[in-house]
């Protein structure tokens, strides 16, 4: 009896050292699950979405923990779908050729694309979190943007940046409100070009009214006279009908070179690209000058290699550009001066240079010449009977020809025109045909 009771004991105490071993491994086990769901929902408090394991959680965590792995994955998602839109905003605002930047209440720049700090002339880095009066002094859109931030208005104006080569902005300042902040967003859209076609388009109509009024006054003035009684005297009336001819000639030649110089603009003129000899090319313009040089007491030269390449081009065209520089050049050069027509082969190009000793062209000017009805000497220029737009259609048809024009002058002392023709290539160029002209950009 004793003995049983013993093992009784025994047993019991044995079982109960089992129960709290196994009550304390469970309980670790638990505590262990906890904490690493705590840290699982502390890693997405912070931003970190990767995936939850629910099987690691057994028992009555697992519905949890299921729960947790389910709103782990949607958040995640949601987060990776808001990146992507921000990255590609940022993306589309980089890529904008409009300036574009974002102000706050206290008008500090939050954001400032390149466009924008290349409007405003000062790295896009050095923008944000900075002043917009420290990197944009520009009365005018510091003006925009407190409207626009003083009210519920967007603002619509013009500013202008630089000061070398200024460039003209049309100005969007737009409210923004974020909760219970405030901003305004600044759009720069660039009307440069605009603002100079316009300028252009002013400047043609003015420039042709005024071409256009000094011979119709002088015909109407001197066919007046002549109604009013001029026309009995016959050495008066002989005078004033040559009069009247020279200038109706002028409107005529005026005419003529503004359909000329619309057709090329236009892309309406054709041009038979053909191989040219720069040779006889030279020697049919210098052949049509001549005589008008020797009577002003003056002569032509030429300086031509004897291996020249042939060119490619229109050859009446190409005639009509050399002629218009070597009747310009005979036009401002007094005897006894020197006018020389030379060429020379540069890689891929025969340039050919005009050159004379006249009475040069102003560095100020030499950018301007190829303009329509811009004239150095206007009064010199008009007296010979000029039009103006002879060195612009010369520039048109060379840039249709992919050549390119430019002067090189000293005022008092002569100046020189080169016109650069790339050689013609027989391997690669097919037959002679028709082709339609280029629309170089009008210049000025």
């Amino acid at each position: 009896m004793p003995v049983t009771i013993t093992l009784f004991w025994l047993l019991a105490a044995l079982l109960l050292v089992m129960a709290v071993f196994i009550w304390r491994r469970h309980n670790s086990a638990s505590r262990r699950r906890i904490l690493a769901l705590r840290r699982a929902v502390e890693r997405l408090g912070g931003g970190d979405f990767q995936p939850i394991e629910p099987y690691l959680f057994p028992g009555e965590l697992a519905p949890l923990a299921q729960d947790l792995a389910a709103a782990a994955a949607r958040l995640g998602g949601e987060f990776q779908r808001i990146s992507n839109e921000r990255d590609f905003s940022a993306a589309v605002l980089a890529g904008m050729t409009e300036g574009v930047a974002v102000v706050d209440q206290a008008e500090r720049i939050l954001f400032a694309n390149e466009a924008f700090a290349e409007a405003a002339g000062a790295p896009e880095a050095r923008y944000r979190g900075r002043p917009l009066l420290e990197v944009a002094r520009h009365s005018g859109l510091i003006e925009a943007v407190h409207r626009a931030l003083s009210g519920a208005e967007t603002v619509q104006t013009e500013v202008e940046f630089g000061t070398v080569r200024p460039r003209t902005f049309e100005l969007t300042a737009a409210p923004v409100t974020a909760t219970s902040a405030r901003g305004a967003v600044l759009v720069l859209h660039d009307v440069t070009e605009i603002r100079r076609l316009e300028r252009v388009r002013r400047d043609f109509v003015a420039n042709v009214s005024h071409e256009l009024r000094t011979p119709l006054t002088t015909i109407q003035g001197f066919a007046e006279t002549l109604l009013s009684g001029a026309l009995d005297d016959r050495k008066a009336n002989l005078k004033f009908l040559q009069i009247i001819r020279d200038h109706a000639v002028r409107l005529g030649r005026l005419t003529d070179d503004l359909l000329k110089l619309s057709a090329i603009e236009g892309g309406s003129m054709t041009f038979r690209m053909e191989p040219v000899s720069v040779a006889a090319l030279v020697e049919h313009c210098i052949e049509a000058v001549s005589l008008k040089a020797r009577a002003c007491g003056l002569e032509i030269s030429r300086d031509l290699p004897a291996d020249l390449p042939e060119v490619r081009g229109d050859s009446l065209r190409l005639e009509e550009v050399l002629k218009n520089l070597l009747e310009n050049a005979v036009q401002y050069t007094r005897p006894p001066g020197t006018i020389c027509l030379r060429a020379a082969l540069e890689g891929g190009a025969v340039i050919l240079c005009v050159e004379d000793t006249g009475i040069g062209i102003p560095s100020t000017d030499q950018e301007r010449i190829f303009e329509r009805f811009y004239r150095v000497d206007a009064a010199r220029s008009r007296e010979v009977g000029g039009t103006g737009l002879g060195l612009s259609i010369a520039k048109h048809i060379v840039e249709a020809h992919q050549g390119r024009l430019w002067v090189e002058s000293e005022l008092g002392k002569g100046s020189r025109f080169f016109v650069s023709l790339p050689v013609h290539q027989p391997e690669t160029e097919s037959a002679p045909s028709p082709l339609s002209a280029a629309s170089p950009q009008t210049p000025g």
